[in-house]
């Protein structure tokens, strides 16, 4: 039979054709290592995760009674099925900002794993991805960012079920928020609210959605709800009384379940009364002696430095003056009552120096014990 010889720059081109399509084929693979020093398994380079159809086919599975701690790197955009289920020694994960999806039982059986940080950029989160399989929630917390997926999993989950997912969450103060809701299906983007004062407090959205508002005390009972305020698809709850040191949680989503988007939502004081003392400033940080400054004028009343006002959404500031010195405060039922002044500065010339220590010292001043914190302070 007669050989056929392909010439050399043929092979050459195939080889190279041949290391292009290798390259690409695996251009969004993700690999693995482990370091059996730290017992620490690495996750690494870019797209999903492999899902494995039980807790004995991950590819690290030789590994999986051994790793205490897991970091899966940036690129990587899920963590797939299984893929750490059994790992009863793990205490430790660490997710990159790029990993999107949490699979099913991912985390089930792993006994010493207390917690888990998910940011705000996960927006799918499988049935039993936590604990399960004979390990309880009670001893497992999630940490999950207000306003996101997660937090709408943790919540709808302890809403429905009798198996509560422990969990931290950033209390917010009243303000803005740009809301983004990032997964179809109804989602609903929470921010825990825990106010200083009893008062009541308004919550609405601007925006192109059609919106709804929710309020939900901390056993999550509805307690205000609107959908279209007026003319506008934007939901609008003008008056919603919340009691101080309780958290509440306020919740938005948009009307059309199937669809995504943003919107913004506004948490807001109506109406509370705060109660406080004017205190001598201790030191330059801020921090409050137990001086009350009982020559105090507010808004125009001789005071003994102690106050109770109610502070309504049009009347929020108070005008301050302590002997020739004279400011501005803002009220807000996210501060603490007391309102701390630096009072050192005797003649007002904006520096704490000898000449106040010499007054202070003629006339026995009770803020002499706290001079020598602001020796050199420049107001």
């Amino acid at each position: 039979m007669k050989r056929k010889f392909i010439p050399a720059v043929i092979v050459s081109v195939l080889l190279i054709i041949s290391m292009l399509f290798t390259l690409i084929a695996y251009a969004d693979d993700v690999t693995w290592s482990y370091d059996s020093a730290s017992k620490t398994l690495y996750i690494s380079g870019t797209g999903a995760m492999d899902d494995y159809e039980n807790s004995y086919s991950a590819p690290w599975n030789q590994y999986i009674l051994q790793v205490e701690n897991l970091v899966v790197e940036d690129g990587v955009t899920s963590v797939g099925n299984y893929a750490l289920s059994g790992a009863e020694k793990l205490k430790n994960v660490t997710l990159a900002d790029s990993v999107t999806k949490i699979g099913e039982y991912s985390f089930a059986s792993c006994p010493l794993l207390a917690e888990l940080e998910l940011s705000k950029y996960v927006v799918n989160i499988a049935d039993y991805s936590f604990a399960y399989n004979g390990v309880t929630l009670k001893d497992f917390t999630l940490k999950a960012p207000a306003g996101s997926y997660a937090l709408h999993y943790i919540i709808k989950n302890n809403r429905s079920s009798d198996n509560k997912i422990n969990f931290e969450t950033e209390r917010v103060t009243c303000g803005q928020y740009s809301v983004r809701i990032s997964q179809s299906g109804g989602m609903f983007a929470y921010y825990p609210y825990t106010p200083k004062y009893d008062g009541t407090f308004k919550f609405y959205s601007t925006g192109t959605h059609d919106t709804r508002g929710y309020v939900y005390d901390s056993d999550y009972k509805q307690i205000a709800y609107n959908d279209d305020y007026g003319s506008s698809t934007n939901f609008s709850i003008s008056s919603v009384s919340l009691e101080k040191g309780k958290t509440y949680y306020f919740g938005a989503r948009i009307m059309n379940s199937s669809l995504k988007g943003t919107f913004t939502v506004y948490i807001e004081p109506v109406e509370y009364t705060v109660s406080g003392s004017v205190l001598a400033m201790n030191d330059p940080s801020g921090a409050a002696s137990s001086i009350v400054i009982d020559e105090t004028v507010i808004d125009g009343t001789q005071t003994d430095g102690t106050f109770t006002r109610t502070v309504t959404e049009d009347n929020t500031a108070a005008v301050i003056e302590i002997g020739d010195k004279s400011f501005n405060y803002s009220f807000s039922p996210d501060n603490d009552p007391d309102i701390i002044v630096m009072m050192c500065d005797i003649n007002s010339d904006g520096f704490v120096n000898g000449r106040d220590l010499a007054y202070m010292k003629t006339t026995n001043s009770k803020y002499l014990p706290l001079f020598e914190n602001f020796i050199g302070y420049e107001d």
